[in-house]
């Protein structure tokens, strides 16, 4: 327990019922606040889970890809490079407000 004393009095009871009263509601919005960032973290990785296999058979199909030409043209990468002028893909960043915690956000845009 605690090593406070607290008079025996109507005042002081009052009193530690409101501490008690804002203790109980900052622990729900606190509770709250963990599950609304629990639901978004898990959003999260449905989205990232879902790419990652997404990814797993065009990443085999562009190593095939990029070793047949290769194969067939030789060394081409520094005319790749020096070919490009802009970029086809940019990515935008916006700051989302969950439950009072600022997350970055990151879209893809692409750019005829």
């Amino acid at each position: 327990m605690s090593s406070v004393q607290v008079a025996p009095t109507r005042m002081a009871l009052t009193v530690y019922k409101g501490k008690r009263v804002a203790a109980k509601k900052g622990f729900e919005l606190l509770k709250k606040k963990a599950d609304a960032l629990k639901m978004r973290f898990q959003l999260m990785l449905r989205d990232i889970q879902k790419t990652k296999l997404a990814m797993t058979s065009q990443a085999a199909e562009a190593f095939f890809s990029l070793t047949q030409a290769q194969y067939a043209a030789g060394d081409f990468r520094h005319k790749v490079i020096e070919s490009v002028q802009t970029a086809e893909v940019r990515v935008e960043n916006r700051i989302d407000n969950v439950a009072g915690v600022k997350l970055p956000v990151f879209t893809e845009m692409e750019m005829g």
